[in-house]
């Protein structure tokens, strides 16, 4: 069994206890993905650091150097979680930790904060190779959120996603590997591929574990490229970073 937690809120932010509990009363336990956009608990937790050292891990790390703004508003920035990434990396086999620059808000600051954090994550993770990456949806809630803010997600046509795509791969100065997480219409562009966050074969490749190619997972959407997992999160579970796209934000 893996539990992945979690894409419903963040646990490893702001449930660190929930999830030590929740592997403590399994017995089926066999690796983890963990989905954070602050990793420092896996470093300072006592539960999390031990639960490292103790399963195969593989970390699904949401940086998009918008922490602080109005879109992230209580993310961290990146320089204040450079340390424990950096700790991170020593802890876990080079490619456990998994960039994500999702979703891409594509506003005027996108091609700096993108060479930006990259910088920063290859400063602390040398080997990193790749980053898997989205467009928002627009989801009603979510737009009715911004509007009442006066605000709305970035419009745009087939042909300018895929030239952003194509000017974030020019701004790495070596080749990474874009991942396009539920964005078939991405798939068309050289260098992306097909994402898969839950992955038994990248496990058995980083952990010599024999998971296979696990059968997809049909409780997420049709295009996602995830294997079987249970999600031991929850909605109610409230996420403290206030993301202003998120689609699982309980409305205020």
């Amino acid at each position: 069994m893996i539990y992945s937690a979690s894409r419903r809120t963040d646990l490893v932010a702001f449930y660190p206890d929930f999830i030590t509990a929740k592997i403590a009363r399994s017995r089926k336990l066999q690796a983890l993905v963990l989905w954070t956009k602050d990793p420092r608990n896996c470093v300072n937790h006592p539960g999390l650091r031990e639960a490292l050292a103790k399963y195969p891990v593989i970390m699904q790390l949401t940086v998009t150097g918008l922490g602080g703004t109005y879109w992230e508003p209580n993310v961290p920035e990146p320089g204040e979680i450079s340390a424990a990434i950096r700790q991170l990396g020593k802890m876990l086999p080079p490619g456990a930790i998994s960039w994500r620059f999702d979703p891409i808000i594509a506003d005027e600051s996108l091609h700096a904060r993108f060479s930006s954090v990259l910088k920063l994550l290859r400063d602390n993770l040398p080997l990193l190779d790749g980053v898997t990456v989205s467009f928002p949806a627009p989801y009603r809630k979510v737009t009715e959120r911004l509007a009442q803010d006066g605000r709305e997600l970035p419009r745009l046509s087939a042909e300018r996603r895929e030239r952003i795509i194509r000017e974030l791969q020019e701004l790495s100065p070596r080749p990474l590997e874009f991942r396009a997480c539920c964005q078939p219409d991405l798939l068309g562009i050289p260098g992306v591929k097909k994402a898969a966050c839950v992955d038994g074969e990248m496990f058995d490749s980083l952990y010599g574990t024999a998971f296979g190619k696990l059968e997809k997972d049909f409780g997420q959407r049709r295009e996602c490229g995830c294997g079987q997992s249970t999600d031991i999160g929850d909605y109610s579970q409230l996420c403290r970073h206030n993301c202003r796209y998120c689609y699982a934000r309980p409305e205020s």
